[in-house]
């Protein structure tokens, strides 16, 4: 079947004339939605398709996705990138590498896409082991941007001319001879709401909460508890956008070398959970690689390390780590 789709493929491109009507009939029985044209399915706030029956470079899955009236999926914030990450998994693209709009090739290290908008670096985008992060242009040959099983579908710099799947984005400009002018207008996604009271002293708004980076103290978790206090919890983090946010604060302070106690545990292993009741999110984009005899998804401490910190070394990624390692405790207030 898989190989009788390819040669579908191979023949929508072969011929000029009949490229959209085949290319189309095809994309029918792979997707669609009422919210977005033939081909495409809605992924959060956005119409996209996910190109598995064809592996391209990356210069090609852009023709591509052209093509179609899309052009390649540009990732710019963690809330989009959970619900692309959430969709692959749904839908068990596990063990596949996909194309993403973004490229260093004009100037190394400035990543961005192909209408210049900038590609965010840093966590919760990029892969990150126990001690580097992505992107690292293994031997100067890596310029383009890539989701890949092999790094928990994180972004990933590699090389342009290799042959993956990739994802296209519905862009309304690059119709064409398409007329989509029925299609019904995607929702927009829900802002987050913002903390709108006055942080008392030693606490700093992130991410609309109040937040305490106690830098001064190192504590075991109980400790870190304690300190702070009755009015405030041990910081949990169940929204990619408030990971986000502490990243930031993090590097545009000067404080990124510490590494912080969150208020989640598996005292009941495997069970992860936070002081507050709330299930620590697993998996991408919260929790960051380790690499032992190959490269893993934490936590992976087993019952030697039963509490949760952002570790500096780490990227600030979730990780698992020892209840008496001495650290910073991250409060949040609680009002």
């Amino acid at each position: 079947m898989f190989r009788y789709l390819a040669s579908v493929f191979a023949i929508c491109f072969s011929s000029a004339e009949s490229s959209e009507e085949l290319f189309w009939g095809f994309a029918n029985l792979t997707s669609g939605d009422q919210y977005c044209p033939e081909g495409y399915s809605l992924v959060g706030s956005q119409c996209l398709m996910f190109v598995t029956f064809a592996e391209q470079s990356h210069s090609d899955a852009r023709q591509v996705c052209h093509s179609t009236s899309g052009e390649l999926l540009a990732i710019t914030t963690p809330t989009q990138f959970v619900h692309v990450v959430n969709h692959i998994y749904a839908y068990g693209y596990s063990g596949r590498q996909f194309w993403l709009d973004g490229s260093d090739a004009e100037n190394e290290g400035n990543w961005v896409t192909s209408t210049g908008q900038a590609v965010p670096r840093g966590t919760p985008f990029w892969a990150a082991l126990q001690d580097s992060q992505q992107p690292d242009n293994a031997h100067g040959r890596e310029q383009c941007l890539e989701l890949s099983s092999l790094e928990f579908f994180y972004l990933n710099d590699a090389v342009c001319e290799d042959k993956i799947n990739f994802i296209c984005q519905y862009n309304p400009q690059k119709q064409g001879k398409l007329d989509f002018a029925t299609t019904t207008q995607v929702p927009k996604a829900v802002p987050m709401e913002v903390y709108s009271g006055q942080c008392p002293a030693f606490y700093v708004e992130v991410g609309g909460l109040c937040l305490m980076f106690a830098t001064w103290a190192e504590e075991t978790w109980q400790e870190a508890k304690q300190t702070c206090g009755d009015s405030s919890d041990l910081l949990a983090i169940t929204d990619a956008e408030v990971l986000r946010a502490v990243y930031l604060y993090l590097h545009e302070e000067n404080i990124a070398d510490h590494t912080f106690w969150l208020g989640g545990s598996d005292s009941s292993e495997g069970n992860w959970v936070y002081t507050t009741g709330e299930s620590v999110p697993m998996g991408t984009p919260f929790w960051g690689l380790y690499r032992g005899d190959s490269v893993v998804q934490e936590p992976q401490g087993g019952t030697r390390e039963n509490c949760l910190m952002l570790h500096s070394g780490g990227s600030h990624y979730f990780r698992d780590v020892t209840c008496s390692s001495k650290l910073n405790p991250l409060c949040v207030y609680n009002g």
